[in-house]
């Protein structure tokens, strides 16, 4: 599926890059208020659901948060 582009707002690329991403948060919060009406692509939840359904056969086979967590916050060298 392919969008038109969307022009930015007045100002935007005055803004530093960390600006700039406090504006894209900013409006992300905004729109996540109400998060019932964000779209959940289907391949998705076919990926969630897979999960659900391989933690539910082999729960033990599942890594706690924290070992999740810490493989996410190393840097590949």
């Amino acid at each position: 599926m392919t969008h038109p582009p969307i022009s930015d707002p007045p100002g935007f690329d005055e803004l530093s890059k960390p600006e700039q991403i406090r504006y894209l948060e900013g409006l992300w919060d905004r729109i996540s208020k109400n998060d019932v009406d964000l779209p959940v692509p289907d391949k998705h939840l076919e990926i969630a659901e897979q999960r659900r359904s391989d933690y539910r056969r082999n729960p033990q086979d599942a890594g706690s948060a924290y070992d999740v967590l810490n493989r996410l916050g190393r840097t590949k060298q």
